[in-house]
């Protein structure tokens, strides 16, 4: 007959990183089933492996126990880990960095290696894993912890790693049992609340929990400390609720497994019953296994009740709890397996015991570094501002990049830290790494530049701070978990403030005609919350998550910085960063935009300032040819839509309160030999507002109007005229104008090319043409026929025509500009001859020549190319 003892349903714990008193006790004199420990145990991994060796000793020994003991930890990655040790144990992600990735299977895989590694120190259970749905704005409880925000996702990845561990050799114990994903802490009690109802529970909160029993991945569940009061009034925890456990969790879920409660040490528990009633609500509840993991004095109390439980409970209740346990322990490893040569091998002095690597040390190391470098999120960077090496130049004179960190307390033991200096203060040291990652980046060695690191508290920037944002080239912003530290919010507006232009100065410098300050880049890194900034997308020229503070996060975030590759990660239930999104194929049954904005026709005279700063703050100016700071662009702009105001239109999409466009397309018709073409000139949307469909209220609406106009078919860009930018459509601009029915196909380049010196070239006429000079065209003609063979239009920066291009004097200063080349032979001759008499005509004062096709002959002449655009990069009928 199996005799059982009261201490299998206790797990124990104690403070110590060696056998202690208290953990000799637990064993010899109460015969626990199962100890956990934790960071108040944890050194190294060498240490950690030779403490439950020496405890297992003890139980064979000394208890004379007939199974291994089994120990229990929390380990869940990213910074809730129990034991960190880089040299021995391999770092991962937390779940959400895991779930970030994308890659069910990664996550497998990973979970599989930490339960080898896990097993190999000698754990047999881990308290995971979490099955928590977190909500967007209540996550701070369990936070990054969990792996999303959707139920689909918790059970998704859940799973995988359920699976992993489980292939790895550990009991899974699912937590935190309803789940607390959206519990918020009462102030009062400081206590988790759970709000929910039980039928609300049972559709959301459980639902991952029930998905996993089903599929028998899990071998425990772990009961949460929190408040239900809505499901059980009487009862102060979850983990006491009969309710929550016996008909939730084991009549309705069919859950035959483990139920392990919280930690019955806890403060409220204790004041409101005494640690004895706990343990007995506890197992009355249905717990199979209390938890009580510090005081030892607590601990035996806890035996005591658990065995007057015994003799007053019914004699079927806490039998199945023993079986429970009892049926994970027959599946341990046999003591010969602990101990191969018996006792003898198992009282090895200290100084003789070594840790081994087990055998999938370096793939896990591979799966480590894939799985972060996976994790990097980028949730936005609408203006391009990565990679910051962009910002760096490689001039002998030092650029610098500064970077601006919170005070963090360590939640780990930052060992590769340098104190000696004396200079740190405790909090400082977490994001150090950080900086000399960023230090030490071989761009370095092209692109010369600092680092200046420096911290921020809750007292705000000080002067110094402010000094080294404007001598900065680009500046990278720190937070960690905004939402519980409300002054991180403040300081990142502030330094949003101080990297971009001042609205009131932007408007003074514009009607003065002077430009205003460029806009320095500033970069957000949210390492734990993804939600930190989620949602406030004027703040900040690119926002990324790291998901966790460790080195491995900060090696791969460095890279991102830097440019060696490309963000992968995704925020679990979010949409992936849609400018790294390869064009979807175009819906073409149906374009309605699904939030309507109301359309306005374009007034510059109310909308030209808005619009102006739109162009400033929305181009790549690094990029672009076009000088989007100088006043005359926007003057000619300016100029161009006023007389054509009356017979085209341009439509906005506007925030008329503030007198701000949020976004506007330009059309034109045109008509040649009574047949009507609608243009797509340009549509551009607020970087803060895109993906809210203000893009398809306005192309949806300029449609309508060629469609009012009689065009017969739509170009999507200039078709030569008027020209009002020439950087080719990006990424994005595809993938939203696919979405909305075009079919992208560019047509033939076009070149604006500029002459750099008229007299090393020689003059090219054609004897069999002559040439007509006047004031704004050259025509070649047949000598016999006199036929037009020919033609090239002349103007100036200053003439009427130069209105349709409103960059002209990016390039020309007041020069000719020879535009519109055409001609009718094959001869390039012809072609020179017209353009050698339009020069000649210029008196070699010429600066542009527009509208070349991709024939480079011209150089010959001493042209150079400046810059290449399309007519045009699809057509579709009206």
């Amino acid at each position: 007959m199996t005799m059982f003892y009261a201490g299998q349903l206790l797990c124990g714990g104690f403070q110590g990183t060696s056998v202690t008193p208290q953990a000799y006790h637990l064993i010899v004199e109460h015969r626990v089933s199962t100890m956990i420990l934790s960071r108040k145990n944890a050194v190294s991994v060498e240490q950690m492996s030779k403490l439950i060796r020496d405890l297992q000793y003890i139980a064979m020994t000394q208890g004379r126990y007939r199974h291994p003991l089994m120990f229990a930890i929390d380990e869940e990655g990213g910074m809730s880990n129990a034991l960190f040790d880089p040299d021995f144990l391999t770092q991962y992600p937390c779940a959400m960095g895991l779930a970030a990735t994308g890659d069910p299977k990664l996550v497998y895989e990973i979970l599989k290696a930490v339960a080898i590694e896990l097993k190999k120190i000698g754990f047999s259970i881990i308290l995971g894993p979490v099955l928590d749905v977190v909500t967007k704005f209540s996550h701070q409880l369990v936070g990054v912890r969990s792996f999303g925000t959707t139920i689909e996702d918790v059970t998704k990845y859940g799973r995988m790693c359920a699976k992993g561990l489980q292939d790895g050799g550990l009991f899974t114990v699912g937590k935190h049992f309803p789940g607390i994903g959206n519990a918020a802490v009462d102030s009062l009690l400081e206590l988790p609340m759970i709000g929910d109802s039980l039928d609300q529970v049972r559709h959301f909160n459980v639902r991952p929990f029930a998905n996993l029993i089903e599929e028998g991945l899990l071998d425990g569940v772990s009961a949460a400390g929190c408040g239900v009061p809505n499901i059980s009034p009487d009862e102060t925890h979850a983990c006491l609720s009969p309710i929550v456990l016996n008909q939730l969790l084991r009549e309705e879920l069919k859950f035959d497994g483990l139920i392990l409660s919280e930690c019955l040490e806890m403060e409220t528990l204790y004041h409101s019953f005494g640690l004895e009633q706990g343990v007995i609500l506890a197992l009355n509840a249905g717990c199979d296994l209390v938890m009580v993991c510090h005081d030892w004095e607590l601990q035996n109390q806890a035996i005591e009740s658990i065995k007057k439980a015994i003799i007053n409970f019914p004699s079927d209740t806490l039998l199945s709890s023993f079986r429970r346990i009892e049926k994970l322990q027959e599946r341990l490893p046999s003591w010969s397996e602990i101990f191969p040569e018996g006792e003898l091998s198992a009282k090895q002095p200290p100084t003789l015991f070594k840790y081994e690597f087990p055998e999938q040390w370096e793939e896990h190391q591979k799966l480590s570094s894939l799985a972060y470098k996976k994790s990097i999120t980028m949730v936005r960077d609408f203006s391009g501002a990565l990679p910051i090496s962009n910002y760096l130049t490689s001039s002998e004179e030092r650029d610098s990049i500064l970077l601006l960190t919170p005070f963090i307390d360590p939640t780990y033991p930052c060992e590769t830290v340098d104190k000696s200096n004396g200079r740190l203060h405790k909090g400082e040291e977490v994001f150090q790494k950080f900086g000399e990652f960023l230090s030490d980046h071989p761009i370095r060695k092209t692109k010369p530049y600092n680092v200046l690191h420096t911290t921020y508290t809750a007292n705000g920037l000080t002067q110094l701070h402010e000094s080294l944002i404007e001598q900065s080239k680009v500046v990278i912003v720190v937070t960690s978990e905004a939402s519980r530290h409300m002054h991180q919010i403040g300081v990142v507006k502030y330094v949003s403030l101080l990297c971009g232009a001042n609205p009131a100065s932007l408007n003074r410098n514009f009607t003065k005609g002077a430009p205003p300050a460029s806009t320095k880049p500033l970069i957000i890194v949210a390492t734990q919350s993804p939600y930190d900034f989620f949602y406030n997308k004027t703040i900040g020229s690119a926002y990324l998550c790291c998901y966790d503070y460790t080195n491995n996060a900060f090696s791969k975030l460095t890279e991102v910085l830097m440019g060696d590759y490309e963000p992968e990660g995704c925020v679990p239930g979010e949409k992936k960063f849609l400018l790294r999104i390869k064009a979807e194929q175009p819906n073409k049954t149906n374009n309605t935009p699904r939030r309507r904005w109301l359309v306005d026709e374009l007034d510059w005279h109310r909308d030209g300032e808005s619009i102006t700063k739109l162009f400033r703050s929305n181009f790549d100016r690094r990029n672009s040819k076009i000088d989007y700071e100088d006043s005359k662009f926007y003057k000619r702009l300016s100029g161009l839509l006023a007389t054509t105001k009356r017979t085209q239109k341009s439509f906005v999409v506007r925030n008329s309160s503030l007198n701000i466009v949020l976004g506007f397309i330009l059309t034109y018709v045109a008509e040649v030999q009574g047949v009507k073409s609608g243009r797509i000139i340009m549509l551009l949307v607020d970087k803060s507002k895109r993906y809210q469909n203000i893009g398809k209220s306005l192309h949806s609406r300029a449609m309508k109007y060629f469609k009012e106009a009689n065009c017969s078919q739509v170009y999507l860009g200039s078709c030569g005229l008027p020209l009002i930018h020439l950087d080719d459509i990006s990424s994005a601009a595809t993938s939203f104008f696919t979405s909305v029915g075009w079919n992208i196909e560019r047509s033939a380049k076009r070149y604006i090319m500029v002459l750099d010196q008229w007299d090393d070239a020689p003059e090219i006429t054609d004897d069999n043409c002559i040439f007509d000079k006047n004031a704004d065209k050259i025509i070649a003609r047949d000598l016999l026929t006199h036929e037009t063979v020919g033609t090239v239009t002349t103007f100036t920066s200053d003439s009427q025509l130069s209105k349709y291009f409103p960059f002209i004097d990016s390039i020309c200063n007041g020069k000719g500009v020879i535009g519109g080349l055409i001609w009718f032979t094959g001869d390039s001759r012809v072609k020179h001859g017209v353009v050698s008499s339009a020069i000649t005509y210029f008196g070699s004062s010429v600066d542009a020549i527009m509208t070349i096709e991709s024939d480079h002959s011209l150089q010959q002449l001493g042209f150079r190319e400046w810059a290449w655009y399309y007519d045009y990069y699809g057509k579709r009928d009206v």
